[in-house]
């Protein structure tokens, strides 16, 4: 058996993939979302800690990961990590392959939220594409500055800004995207003098995010990837993820 943790585009590409394997899979996500299960798939959804994990992985006998979560999922990926070596299961982790740094004047890349914050200028206005967890990390400015956060349009996003107070009306739904005119003109209609956004390759839309950002002579300031756990063996494509599996399931038996 076969443990996804998805919620990406990633992770929908891995069960795509494992379905015309025919190969059982779970399907693991943090927030309940609509899965489609099959006579391959199944799906589970809700936090894991190290113990949980443990549990779960002996309990339904499985013997490889496939990590497709969010590049800045860091607890899950150490949490991963930490387990699957314990128990000697294999880990792929279907990445994204990162953009080549861009220089230029207006472009600043930072470690974390913290160097974010220290670059931040007072009385600019901050648009977030950091997603809606972000919200409670950001709070030391928000709370002084104008913000605005693009979030998901789903009710436990709503619920995650309304538990920290955030101005309703200053959260724009809506997912990233690579038309360039939409997010030039949502920087331009709020009047943006700053975009925070994450170094997630194009699966993020990252190279739009900074060609609008400078189509519109705005400051973008980006965080970097985590590091992957070196446990993991790291995948770019379909091709790659399949003949990793392939591989890893002669291990079986």
């Amino acid at each position: 058996m076969i443990l996804v943790f998805g919620g990406t585009t990633e992770g929908k590409k891995t069960a795509a993939l494992l379905e015309s394997m025919s190969l059982p899979f779970v399907y693991s996500t943090k927030t309940n979302i609509a899965f489609n299960e099959t006579k391959h798939a199944s799906y589970r959804y809700g936090a894991l800690n190290e113990t949980q994990l443990e549990q779960y992985l002996i309990k339904n006998n499985i013997q490889t990961i496939v990590n497709a979560s969010h590049p800045f999922a860091e607890l899950l990926h150490y949490t991963i990590a930490e387990v699957a070596e314990r128990l000697q299961i294999s880990v792929i982790h279907f990445g994204r392959k990162l953009l080549s740094k861009t220089k230029h004047p207006l472009v600043f890349y930072v470690h974390n939220y913290d160097e974010a914050l220290n670059l931040l200028q007072k009385n600019k206005i901050l648009l977030a594409l950091t997603g809606v967890q972000s919200i409670k990390r950001l709070e030391p400015w928000w709370q002084k500055n104008k913000t605005y956060f693009r979030i998901l349009n789903r009710p436990e996003s709503f619920a995650i800004a309304n538990a920290s107070n955030f101005p309703e009306n200053q959260l724009i739904l809506g997912l990233p995207s690579a038309e360039l005119d939409k997010e030039i003109d949502l920087i331009t209609t709020n009047n943006i003098d700053v975009l925070l956004t994450k170094e997630t390759g194009n699966s993020g839309f990252l190279s739009t995010k900074i060609e609008a950002a400078l189509k519109t002579n705005t400051q973008i300031i980006i965080i970097d990837q985590p590091k992957i756990p070196e446990y993991f063996t790291t995948v770019f494509s379909e091709i790659e993820l399949q003949k990793s599996l392939t591989n890893t399931s002669t291990l079986w038996g």
